[in-house]
């Protein structure tokens, strides 16, 4: 992320150009109030009042245009910043929803988005003005060396305070805001099953849960919206309390006439401009601690690395092979050297009682979890060697899990992809489903909602399949396609494979049920994550119908 923050240093260095314009012009503001009370107004030169006043105008139009300019580059490095982020942050956001070790960093383009807003509105940039002060106490020294000690003596005591309420108000926002977050994320998960929460009337307590964790959050940033307040009030007490000192300085030696009149007005509209970035600073104080804690968030979380093109490899025939296969998750082992190898066109049965592990072989098998030990081949290449955008195109996978998206039947097809209407209705018509969406409401246009859950259960998984057929893939994973399927659909299921099977597509089939491995080239029996049995489909078929006859005759 910092070589990124690096790319637009550009930005960083107009902005603080700019900076430099400005507070040099501000400087014809306290020139124009000595040059008046020292001899204009001794004069009684209108003419000459009428020039400085038209001067010091222009100047403030000059200094507001140059402001709009750098309020403009600002807008321009946030929103380039994040252009250069979104694709990294939605990655690892990616990877970490797949990945076996979750982190549940969910909140990745939240947090850009914050850190875009404080560069837009430069809630991070008036550290550019930092210097000026002590520019600003140097021109006050040289005014007067009493005026310059009190100027820096009252700005150090405002440091102090300002990095002392700073630090406290660290701890207080952060605590609060993951607070909130988790609350959030309670009500988000609450919301996923509404109907199940509608169904069993636990809406109360769903609420009375929220509503108790809301009112310690409220009661939690009450208390630090009213410390900020407080403490800002006081550091503002401080700032007229130090521009009243410098005036009261300014008097005091002007008794002794070491300084003028003019040089009073002046050195008061220096301080005042002087407390400009500490003022902003406490305006912006919480936006910019939400957008430091976001900063580091993303730089911990977000990978950034620009990952290296690998090779193109040629279109895969389906060769598919797995060689000593383990995968372990925190420690514990879930598969154990698991190994088969698939011919192109070859389909495999993996059958296995619950929990036995062949989702997790699945997500191995597709490179979804990298295995812990062992390898996966296509076509002979490990698929670490596969580009990934590239091998998704030769590969179909319908997951156990029904997942559709917003949009339409056609697009969820097309794998969010521009619909090719062609190859849409190939894919649909593969899986046995193109007379099913054309009895939809609008047919291939038929809108699907954010939950995919106003269709049923049955055409979402028949949908699912066609998704997974679409651009004729070489190696085709289907975890437990019967799940939702009533005796029409199953027979759907039968027709897609047999499709596949003529077509020379490498077949994956994860059941529980022996009808559907019937006809299957290779069946492998998995339990408690390793191999029971594996080989012809016959071959194990006979083997388990033999194994279950004893134990039915012993449960009679």
């Amino acid at each position: 992320m910092q070589n990124i923050i690096k790319s637009w240093f550009k930005y960083f260095i107009f902005v603080g150009f700019f900076g430099l314009c400005i507070n040099l012009i501000y400087l014809a503001i306290p020139v124009y109030m000595m040059i008046v009370y020292d001899r204009v107004l001794f004069s009684f030169s209108r003419a000459t009042l009428y020039t400085l006043s038209a001067g010091v105008v222009i100047s403030l139009i000059m200094m507001g245009l140059i402001d709009y300019f750098r309020m403009r580059i600002l807008g321009q490095a946030g929103n380039s910043l994040a252009q250069k982020m979104m694709p990294f942050v939605v990655k690892s956001m990616q990877k970490d929803a797949a990945g076996i070790n979750q982190k549940g960093y969910g909140r990745g383009l939240y947090d850009l988005e914050l850190l875009r807003n404080a560069i837009v509105q430069g809630h991070i940039f008036y550290i550019l003005d930092l210097p000026w002060v002590l520019i600003y106490l140097g021109l006050l020294y040289i005014m007067h060396p009493l005026v310059g000690f009190v100027a820096i003596a009252g700005v150090l005591m405002v440091t102090l305070f300002q990095m002392l309420l700073k630090k406290l108000e660290k701890k207080r926002y952060t605590a609060v805001d993951v607070a909130f977050q988790a609350n959030a994320d309670f009500v988000g998960t609450c919301l996923q099953h509404a109907r199940l929460v509608s169904g069993m009337g636990m809406l109360p307590a769903v609420m009375g849960k929220y509503k108790e964790r809301y009112k310690k959050i409220l009661a939690s940033r009450s208390g630090a919206d009213a410390f900020h307040s407080g403490a800002g009030s006081v550091i503002r007490l401080l700032h007229v309390a130090v521009l009243a000192a410098v005036f009261g300085a300014g008097a005091f030696v002007f008794f002794t006439d070491e300084i003028t009149v003019g040089v009073i007005f002046a050195s008061v509209i220096i301080i005042a401009r002087l407390f400009y970035p500490f003022e902003q600073s406490l305006s912006s104080m919480k936006d910019s601690i939400d957008a430091m804690a976001a900063y580091k968030r993303l730089k911990h979380f977000v990978n950034t690395r620009e990952q290296k093109n690998r090779l193109s490899l040629p279109v895969p025939e389906g060769k598919f092979d797995t060689e000593a296969v383990s995968l372990a998750v925190n420690g514990k082992t879930i598969l154990h050297n698991i190994s088969f190898a698939l011919e192109p066109g070859q389909t495999l049965g993996i059958f296995g009682p619950s929990s036995a592990g062949k989702t997790s072989l699945c997500r191995v098998l597709l490179g979804i979890w990298p295995a812990t030990a062992g390898k996966v081949r296509l076509d002979g290449a490990e698929l670490a060697q596969w580009p990934m955008d590239e091998l998704g195109k030769y590969v179909g996978y319908l997951p156990q899990e029904i997942e559709l998206f917003p949009g339409t039947v056609a697009q969820n097809i097309s794998r969010l992809q521009d619909v090719d209407s062609e190859k849409v209705i190939r894919a649909a018509k593969k899986a046995g489903v193109h007379e099913m969406i054309l009895k939809l409401a609008n047919g291939y246009d038929t809108k699907i909602d954010q939950t995919g859950k106003n269709l049923a259960a049955g055409q979402r998984q028949l949908i699912s399949l066609a998704r997974a057929l679409y651009g004729d893939p070489k190696f085709v994973v289907l975890d437990e396609p019967h799940t939702h399927l009533d005796d029409l659909g199953l027979r759907m299921v039968f027709h897609t494979l047999k499709n596949l099977k003529h077509e020379k597509v490498t077949t994956i089939v994860v059941t529980d049920r022996p009808q559907l491995l019937v006809n299957m080239d290779k069946v492998l029996v998995i339990k408690e994550g390793q191999v029971a049995m594996v080989g012809p489909g016959k071959e194990v078929l006979g083997k388990l119908t033999n194994k279950q006859q004893p134990q039915q005759i012993a449960g009679v």
